[in-house]
């Protein structure tokens, strides 16, 4: 048996709520994370190479300085503070010793550091003359390990800053295009509604035109019933419609009659009283009547009627035509 479409799994719930392509912005933060992560540890341990190679040059460059002076002055240790306290850098310490006899007291001691790294102390023996001593320099953890800490620090917080402005950029997308398919969707569906609408208006359009045609066949079957003539007239007097009776009595179809003023289907000598009777309904707004006789065809005699005018006014035009309704008081002789 199928399932039925008002039910709805947890899965389908939980795809609706979730924004489409969402998946992108977790790459992008995963990836990004990954990243930044390894370039900073592989940037600290270059930067940490090159701060080793530095150091080892400076205590290369140190210990060429003592040699030198010591040469020169004959092994005079004293001479060398003031050379050496120029040429030192900074988180670098230097101390020289003795090699001739055994004791703990440097020959000269030179920079002070706050965090001492004594794994990475360098040491060279120098033999003058005779003479040997020690030189050894101890780094500061600011001159090796702060430069590749804080180089990694700067690149992973850049990293992920531009991760994370991708990730917000890239879910903002998302939520972008969640709202515009729940837009889309929206619309399909008014537009289904609409539709709906229209088909029903369609429907009720073919019911109320067969109800005007069967109204107007009614009319018209009532009109021609009725025994009357039956015509309206624009505000000259010209006919605009003539019931079928036209035909019997002026002998002419009621399409021939159309345009045609009704004051000349009117007997010569009742025209003026129909023109009286035209500016009566005009002036009065109301019915007026009047007894007269209309032309028949040349080899008839004129038909009595009693005809009845009505004029139909508009709020903006003002007089737009007449309704006329002529009952004839005797037929016509074959």
């Amino acid at each position: 048996m199928g399932s039925s479409p008002d039910i709805v799994s947890p899965s389908s719930r939980i795809r609706r709520a979730l924004w489409p392509g969402l998946w992108v912005p977790v790459v992008i933060l995963l990836a990004g994370s990954a990243l930044s992560f390894s370039v900073a540890k592989r940037v600290s341990s270059q930067t940490e190479a090159l701060a080793q190679q530095h150091y080892h040059l400076q205590h290369q460059a140190l210990v060429h300085l003592v040699l030198e002076h010591l040469y020169r002055h004959g092994n005079d240790v004293s001479l060398l503070k003031v050379p050496l306290a120029k040429a030192m850098p900074q988180h670098l310490s230097l101390r020289i010793d003795t090699l001739e006899r055994h004791t703990k007291k440097p020959l000269l001691q030179l920079g002070s550091i706050h965090a001492p790294l004594a794994r990475q102390a360098l040491r060279s023996e120098l033999d003058i003359g005779g003479h040997r001593s020690m030189v050894t320099t101890m780094p500061d953890a600011q001159l090796l390990k702060a430069p590749a800490q804080n180089l990694r620090w700067l690149v992973l917080v850049s990293g992920m800053a531009l991760t994370l402005l991708a990730f917000v950029l890239s879910l903002y997308l998302c939520w972008r295009n969640h709202q515009q398919r729940k837009l889309v969707q929206s619309h399909r569906k008014d537009l289904k509604t609409q539709s709906q609408k229209i088909a029903n208006l369609n429907v009720e359009k073919v019911a109320l035109r067969q109800a005007l045609n069967d109204s107007e066949n009614r009319s018209r079957d009532l009109i021609n019933l009725s025994g009357n003539l039956i015509a309206e007239l624009d505000e000259q007097g010209q006919i605009g419609y003539i019931s079928a009776l036209a035909a019997d009595i002026f002998k002419q179809a009621p399409s021939d009659l159309d345009e045609k003023p009704f004051q000349q289907l009117v007997v010569q000598v009742d025209q003026r009283r129909f023109v009286e009777c035209l500016e009566a309904a005009r002036a009065d707004q109301d019915i007026t009547q009047a007894d007269l006789a209309l032309a028949a065809d040349d080899s008839e005699q004129p038909v009595p009627v009693t005809l009845r005018l009505k004029a139909l006014t508009d709020p903006v035009r003002g007089l737009v035509g007449f309704r006329l309704s002529a009952q004839i008081k005797t037929r016509p002789h074959d």
